[in-house]
């Protein structure tokens, strides 16, 4: 992508040789932690730790530096003490190394003697050209390659895994809200390529990584926690985002709306957070997607990793549960989306075709008694009408005359029309499978409609910053 630097950055997600500058043998210390990820199996490169303490750490030779250890190395994995880290800078300079993650704390979120600290390193960094993720920080995770720097074992935080249709990438400046990231996806089943814990960003920061991830083939759509916005290096990131955004979604959750929040993320990685209404507008003409919180960034993203954009804001409800429409109706129009009824001549041909007590209007209730091939009926005409940008389908399988059939019958529809859809789905395990098996074929599915018409949402905004002045808007006030 022009106008991006990103050198130095791909040996963070592709290091073949890694060293832990601090390793243990201790139980439970972030210095054994680490080490017990890169011995895993699924890591193919070579792991080395660094502590004149030990000549091994679980089974993996350990040095007293960098130095001593007779093969190259690409990335360093720093857990030691604050106040002893510009020496462990020397000794990666000394060994050539150009590329760290300094889990430790203890620098400028400190105050002014972590603040020495840092600025020590990262001079020492730029002196030497090595590249540094954090301090503060927990580092990355990379699904595919398995560099995994997480200090936390996974039997209390989970690990994420790619996915065959769809991979969201999440750049976090906490720590902690990365690793409960890692969590809950393992759980969910959302498909991930890598999380990066940027704590103060003291070298590698939000641009850089937009810059990267914007490149990164394995990566669908780029997710952002921040907590500060600075004036300065944030005109660099609009900037970036600019040209990223015309070619993947970015979606950011930024905190520090309040004063007390400001305050509170000071404290907590050296950031200020800036003035909120500034950065909305800022992200806005970027065409960057603001959450408010995490669990509404995973809801978009799905939907923008599985479907195209949608090329314009009239929706159709499609279900057979008049509940559930009426439902995902409120919602979707208090999102500011249009839902339209059908046209006199739509309607007439749904007529001829199905069952006199179907309600044809919008939503298009098939109900209750439906198979598959109602709703292939109004598939079928409606992407034939040129009347609708985007599909909202609620899946009701309670009802015994529609079968799992129906998953195959929704994604062979939205693979032909090359129109997004969003499926509704509420209910227990059976429901669970279904939605299971229709992302995996590239159709994202939500528990409620209100998940639904977000992911709607999201798949219309987005249409908005791609299309441009080609995108159909139904509705011309403002919408939220």
């Amino acid at each position: 992508m022009s106008g991006c630097d990103t050198s130095g950055l791909d040996v963070f997600f592709n290091a073949k040789s890694v060293a832990v500058y601090g390793a243990s043998a201790t139980p439970n210390s972030v210095g054994q932690a680490i080490i017990q990820n890169f011995i895993k199996p699924q890591y193919e490169g070579k792991v080395f730790g660094v502590n004149p303490k030990y000549r091994t750490v679980l089974g993996v030779d350990c040095y007293p530096t960098l130095q001593d250890i007779p093969d190259e190395v690409d990335l360093v994995i720093v857990a030691v003490p604050a106040r002893i880290t510009p020496r462990v800078f020397e000794d990666i300079a000394a060994k050539g190394v150009r590329a760290a993650i300094v889990i430790s704390g203890g620098f400028s979120e400190t105050g002014p003697r972590g603040a020495m600290l840092e600025d020590e390193i990262v001079r020492i960094g730029k002196e030497h050209g090595i590249r540094i993720i954090g301090p503060n920080c927990i580092g990355v995770v990379d699904t595919h390659t398995h560099i995994d720097t997480f200090f936390l074992p996974e039997y209390r935080c989970g690990r994420p895994k790619a996915s065959s249709t769809a991979n969201i990438s999440l750049v976090s400046q906490s720590g902690a809200f990365a690793a409960a990231i890692s969590d809950w996806t393992s759980e969910l089943g959302i498909g991930v390529s890598k999380i990066i814990s940027l704590g103060n960003k003291c070298d590698v920061d939000d641009d850089d990584l937009l810059c990267y991830l914007g490149n990164d083939p394995s990566t669908q759509v780029i997710c952002f926690y921040t907590e500060g916005y600075d004036l300065g290096k944030g005109r660099t990131f609009f900037e970036t985002a600019r040209r990223v955004t015309q070619q993947k979604p970015v979606i950011v959750v930024k905190s520090g709306r309040s004063e007390r929040a400001k305050e509170a993320a000071s404290s907590h990685t050296g950031s200020l957070a800036g003035l909120d209404s500034i950065a909305d507008a800022a992200y806005r003409q970027a065409g960057v997607i603001r959450a408010t919180e995490f669990e509404e960034m995973f809801v978009m993203a799905k939907a923008l990793a599985m479907q195209p954009p949608a090329k314009g804001d009239r929706v159709l409800i499609v279900t057979n549960g008049g509940g559930l429409g009426v439902m995902t109706t409120d919602a979707l129009e208090s999102l500011g989306l249009a839902v339209p009824h059908p046209s006199g001549e739509l309607r007439a041909r749904l007529e001829e075709r199905l069952p006199s007590y179907c309600a044809l209007g919008n939503p298009c209730d098939v109900v209750g008694d439906t198979d598959a091939g109602r709703y292939d009926v109004v598939f079928e005409e409606a992407i034939r009408s040129g009347e609708y940008d985007l599909f909202v389908v609620g899946m009701l399988l309670q009802t015994p005359s529609l079968g799992m059939e129906i998953t195959n019958h929704i994604a062979n529809y939205q693979k032909q029309s090359g129109l997004p859809f969003v499926v509704v789905s509420m209910g227990g395990s059976f429901t669970r499978k279904a939605g299971e098996i229709l992302e995996l074929m590239g159709v994202p599915t939500y528990s409620t409609g209100e998940k639904g018409a977000l992911a709607a949402k999201a798949l219309v905004r987005y249409g908005e910053i791609r299309y441009g002045n080609e995108f159909h808007r139904t509705v011309t006030s403002e919408k939220p």
